[in-house]
């Protein structure tokens, strides 16, 4: 019993290490453009910049809010496989052990 239940999490660690990283989306947020020298004395080229720089941020920070959410998603469903795989594991020992 207990040479078929190493085999068995031998096999599903080696399945979880074979899979492919998910694609995870970069950034499709515009950097903005640093107004050259002479061209920052300019009010409406400071004012466009700022308004780039602020478009920028919210995107970044949109972002950013997306992945940790995808994060938290990923981790809640890591802690509830594990969360199964030792109440599995718990059922079969306590049930070799009463053979």
């Amino acid at each position: 019993m207990k040479r078929l239940l190493l085999a068995g999490i031998s096999l599903a660690a080696s399945a979880a290490f074979a899979q492919a990283p998910a694609d995870i989306p970069k950034p499709g947020c515009d950097k903005p453009q640093m107004p050259g020298e002479m061209m920052r004395s300019d009010p409406s080229v400071t004012k466009r910049f700022n308004a780039d720089l602020d478009k920028w941020t919210k995107c970044m920070r949109e972002y950013i809010d997306q992945r940790q959410k995808a994060m938290k998603a990923n981790e809640d469903a890591a802690n509830a496989a594990i969360k199964d795989y030792n109440d599995t594991v718990k059922a079969l020992n306590d049930a070799a052990k009463e053979k």
